[in-house]
């Protein structure tokens, strides 16, 4: 598996923009997502004050604990990339194997840059660092690559301040249905849109337990829905690599 196919897996177009009421997935040029991907929110309920109250404290909380596990499958045109990592929220970095068409890689990354050795890893367990040889540095480009859009995505997951609660509550966030991850009973709510275009509605969904915990999200790329699994755990730090200063 060359350098290139792992880490260049296909072509989007996404503005990816965190704003003070919730994460939101736009697009810049492209088509949009079918309406499969990207389902209706009418008929499904505004949020209580509590259920605002939870969802504006899930970003937070994992900014708080310091660092989450994630599973994440991402269809690219080169086959589906199986990543197993982890992300520091208080320093900023994240590691994952990465399993693609039987080959494996570590790949590390900021907001900035992402490195990565191809052949290292086992595509399942997640590296307690990465690899001390050097690695393959470039920028982290996610208009040019699903993974990177991912990356970005799973970064963006946690906030150093919770969301405005009230702001939540009189927007167009709705709540959409009771489910459960792993056993563990949640709410499923649709992301709210963009306060300045007004698009974006129901392109982000977040599985959040009782405590507002989020162990589970959805965002509707162009390139199709990607679906991370988050494992809330004490706070592991994720070494950074030499490449990525």
């Amino acid at each position: 598996m060359t350098r290139r196919r792992w880490i260049a897996v296909g072509v989007v177009a996404v503005i990816l923009c965190a704003i003070g009421i919730g994460i939101l997935v736009s697009h810049r040029g492209g088509d949009a997502p079918s309406p499969a991907a990207s389902p209706r929110v009418e008929g499904h309920r505004g949020l209580t004050t509590e259920e605002a109250e939870r969802l504006s404290v899930a970003r937070f909380l994992a900014y708080r604990d310091g660092s989450r596990r994630f599973e994440v499958d991402v269809d690219t045109p080169d086959g589906t990339v199986e990543l197993r990592g982890r992300v520091d929220y208080r320093t900023g970095v994240g590691i994952a194997t990465a399993a693609l068409s039987g080959g494996t890689a570590v790949v590390t990354w900021d907001a900035d840059a992402v490195v990565g050795w191809v052949g290292a890893g086992d595509g399942t367990t997640v590296p307690d660092a990465p690899p001390p040889s050097p690695g393959a540095a470039r920028p982290l480009d996610p208009s040019a690559s699903t993974v990177d859009a991912v990356l970005v995505l799973l970064a963006s997951l946690g906030a150093d301040r919770p969301e405005n609660a009230q702001l939540l509550a009189s927007s167009d966030a709705r709540r959409l249905r009771a489910d459960e991850v792993d056993g563990t009973p949640v709410d499923v709510f649709a992301g709210p849109s963009d306060p300045d275009t007004g698009e974006g509605a129901g392109t982000t969904r977040f599985w959040v337990d009782g405590s507002g915990t989020l162990l589970r999200f959805e965002a509707d790329l162009p390139s199709g829905t990607v679906s991370i699994l988050l494992r809330p755990e004490q706070y592991v730090a994720v070494p950074r690599a030499p490449d990525l200063d």
